[in-house]
């Protein structure tokens, strides 16, 4: 599925906060938000950050589970 690059820049975002360690979750946070503010910007809307995570979230379920996939190791056969 073609995304628009914002939106998967901020699902990519999403994903490494969920995922980093303890001491990089500040800058993951930052980054989060930035991409959010940016993209509320350029849309005009005057929803707040959080409404946007919530009507990207099934979006980004679907982010989620192919990235997890990607992250499963490749079973050969005949090994």
């Amino acid at each position: 599925m073609s995304r628009n690059p914002l939106i998967e820049a901020i699902h990519e975002a999403r994903y490494d906060l969920e995922t980093c360690a303890r001491q990089e979750r500040a800058a993951c946070q930052r980054k989060l938000e930035d991409l959010l503010r940016q993209a509320l910007a350029r849309s005009g809307l005057t929803a707040k950050p959080d409404e946007l995570l919530d009507a990207l979230f099934d979006d980004y379920r679907e982010f989620r589970r192919g990235k997890r996939r990607e992250e499963w190791p490749r079973l050969r056969p005949g090994r």
